[in-house]
């Protein structure tokens, strides 16, 4: 009997019974876990949903900054400019330059007031200049800078220059720290170091004098620069001046190369003096709305494709596409056709999109047909009121992007259908994923209890098996005995 009692508490399920516990509860539980992949398939399915309508918000959006522009009234109003001699004259328009033709002439351009230490007076940057103050004042000189003129607004400023500062690098330095409107910088040549002082700004008024103040040994009073008291240590190679410019006959004086606005909506960039005028042409700049009008057509056909192809049925497959039949989805189909397919009232030249180039194609896209576009553009009133126009009491009245910009509006809202179904998709995801782990457990406890249940069978069968085999041997022994 010993025998079989060690048989009867071996741990490995199924020895002893032939019973294969292990199979068997793997099996109950794939039966048990059904419910378990029902819910991962509904969890995948909203995962992909909520990636379609990222990605359909995100068309939207892109949409909406293609609709933008054509909303901006100046858009329509875009000229473009060209310089017969772009190196002596360049040009750029901005906000509110109307188009025609300008002849510039320029006589001279503004400069920086430039002053430059004496040749031989320092060999290197180390050399010591000397101690005092340095005061430099902006402001304009006459002709023969008999006379100064302080600049309005602008203070003289002293500079300190010490022991500590009193080399040629270092006066260089506390100049260039002092921020007084001039910069400083060294030269060195053949004959050695030249400290040059210049003006930051250009312009007659931008004109300068430094007056010196000297402590201990002399040496400082060399950069003493004023000749209305007739003091010139520095020499002067540069006079500050004006641009002299005329703009189709009429004068123009600047302290800068740059002229803005001297002709509305242009900005001028003098490069040299001319020898003839430079013809400025402005004119209409046709081809940026064009450009913006061919934008949004790409973005509609980019959402209307993303549409089109998730909703769309597959007869060869005969499987529908993610979300074929979805309301939502259809419904924003339908409502984008519905605002841009109509007849409009803003404009009487434009009253579809079809009347300025954008033609739908039977798979709901956009073709942009570029003859009818560019003759629409070319009469940007009409065009601006088809495409943008604000009628406040009778809403009807308003350009098609208007609507449009409505529509979006509300689609990409915190209440629009599409965040609202994304949200409520993200709520099911996240209780969906609750039911999975509450399950899991389930099926943890579960299993725990089938293999306790079928390990107790196992081992009940695994004695009745030993037993059966005790007693089969006794019968064979004693009717052994009894036959001898």
């Amino acid at each position: 009997m010993t025998s079989i009692t060690g048989t009867s508490t071996m741990s490995s399920p199924g020895i002893g019974s032939g019973l294969d516990v292990s199979s068997i509860v793997t099996q109950l539980m794939a039966v048990e876990s059904q419910p378990l992949k029902l819910m991962q398939i509904a969890a995948q399915k909203m995962q992909t949903q909520l990636s379609a309508y990222g990605k359909m918000q995100s068309l939207v959006s892109a949409l909406q900054d293609a609709t933008t522009p054509l909303l901006t009234s100046t858009n329509y109003s875009l000229t473009t400019a060209a310089s017969s001699d772009v190196s002596s004259v360049g040009v750029a328009t901005t906000t509110g330059a109307v188009a025609g033709n300008y002849a510039v002439s320029v006589s001279a351009l503004a400069a920086s007031q430039t002053l430059v230490s004496a040749s031989g007076q320092f060999a290197a940057t180390t050399d010591i200049v000397g101690t005092g103050t340095l005061t430099i004042s902006l402001g304009s000189w006459n002709a023969g800078q008999t006379a100064f003129t302080p600049k309005t607004g602008a203070q003289s400023v002293s500079i300190t220059i010490d022991s500590t500062s009193n080399t040629l690098a270092g006066v260089r330095d506390k100049i260039n720290a002092a921020n007084a409107g001039v910069t400083a910088t060294i030269v060195t040549d053949s004959t050695g170091s030249r400290l040059a002082l210049q003006s930051s700004s250009t312009g007659a008024v931008n004109g300068f004098k430094v007056a010196v103040t000297e402590t201990g040994a002399a040496g400082l009073g060399r950069l003493a620069f004023d000749p209305s008291v007739n003091i010139r240590q520095m020499t002067q190679t540069t006079a500050a001046a004006d641009t002299q410019a005329t703009v189709n006959g009429i004068a123009i004086t600047s302290s800068s190369t740059t002229l803005s606005n001297v002709i509305q909506g242009l900005t001028l960039t003098l490069g040299k003096v001319t020898t003839a005028p430079v013809q400025v042409t402005v004119s209409a700049n046709t081809d940026a709305l064009k450009a913006m009008v061919k934008s949004f057509a790409a973005a509609y056909n980019a959402l209307n494709g993303f549409i089109s192809d998730s909703t769309k049925y597959d007869p060869v497959a005969k499987q529908g596409a993610l979300l074929q039949g979805d309301r939502t989805t259809l419904s924003l189909q339908t409502q984008l056709r519905n605002l841009l397919g109509g007849f409009g009232s803003a404009s009487s030249t434009f009253n579809t999109l079809s009347s300025i180039g954008l033609r739908f194609q039977k798979d709901g896209s956009l073709q942009v047909d570029d003859t009818a576009l560019s003759a629409a553009v070319q009469n940007p009133t009409e065009l601006k009121k088809a495409l943008s126009n604000v009628d406040l009491t009778s809403p009807v009245n308003n350009g098609f992007f208007k609507k449009l910009s409505d529509w979006e509006a509300i689609a990409l809202g915190t209440t629009g259908s599409l965040p609202t179904i994304q949200q409520s998709l993200q709520k099911g995801v996240a209780s969906n994923q609750k039911d999975q782990d509450a399950f899991q457990v389930r099926l943890s406890l579960t299993e725990k209890r089938l293999r306790d249940q079928y390990s107790a069978l196992d081992s009940t069968m695994s004695k009745a098996n030993a037993l059966s085999k005790y007693v089969n041997q006794q019968i064979t022994l004693w009717n052994n005995q009894r036959s001898s």
